[in-house]
């Protein structure tokens, strides 16, 4: 089963390289797609470069079984931006096929690409957020999710609609082993929980 992880600079580093290592040892096929157009190196949040495997563009050019993002700024707010990634989560969606985002892109990807308009729940990061030369106001990301944003759950699976949310770096391992869940049955992410000690 393949799994495309887009990636952009300022993405958050435990969120992607958390997806990225649990679902490969689910044995799932994931590939990085860069969404700049190339496949120089991308440098995360807080300065992990990675290099992707492909650019979104030819990604695009294939089915996947799960789209998945990481969150971060600017990275989900640059994965927002990508008019193409959107058209890939609208088609996806429309297919039934799963779909994943954790930390700010739930609210900033998924929400404006109409992901989550059928889902009764969805979580996000919950956490007032401040950078150094920014701060947002307490419910600037959880508010777009509207009455539908469970503060209570760390991850939030929306089986009926295929969708899988959760909320920050902490919840990510959790995160993704929902994802193995999904996509590989409760045996294999028990397999992974076991042995990594969650």
């Amino acid at each position: 089963m393949r799994v495309l992880l887009p990636v952009s600079a300022g993405n958050e580093e435990i969120e992607f390289t958390a997806i990225f290592d649990v679902l490969r040892r689910g044995d799932l096929d994931v590939v990085i797609a860069g969404i700049d157009g190339s496949i120089d190196p991308v440098r995360l949040q807080m300065g992990l470069r990675i290099i992707p495997d492909c650019t979104l563009e030819q990604a695009s050019e294939s089915q996947w079984d799960a789209i998945v993002m990481a969150g971060g700024i600017p990275g989900a707010m640059n994965l927002g931006d990508s008019t193409l990634l959107r058209d890939m989560l609208v088609s996806q969606h429309a297919a039934g096929r799963l779909i994943a985002a954790i930390c700010l892109s739930p609210a900033l990807v998924l929400q404006p690409a109409g992901v989550l308009d059928q889902s009764a729940r969805a979580t996000c990061n919950p956490k007032p957020i401040r950078m150094p030369d920014h701060a947002w106001p307490p419910d600037e990301f959880t508010s777009r999710l509207g009455d539908k944003f469970d503060p209570d759950a760390r991850v939030c699976v929306d089986a009926e609609h295929n969708v899988i949310t959760s909320q920050t770096p902490g919840t990510a391992i959790e995160f993704a082993l929902a994802i193995v869940e999904a996509m590989r049955g409760s045996d294999e992410a028990s397999r992974i929980r076991d042995y990594i000690l969650v």
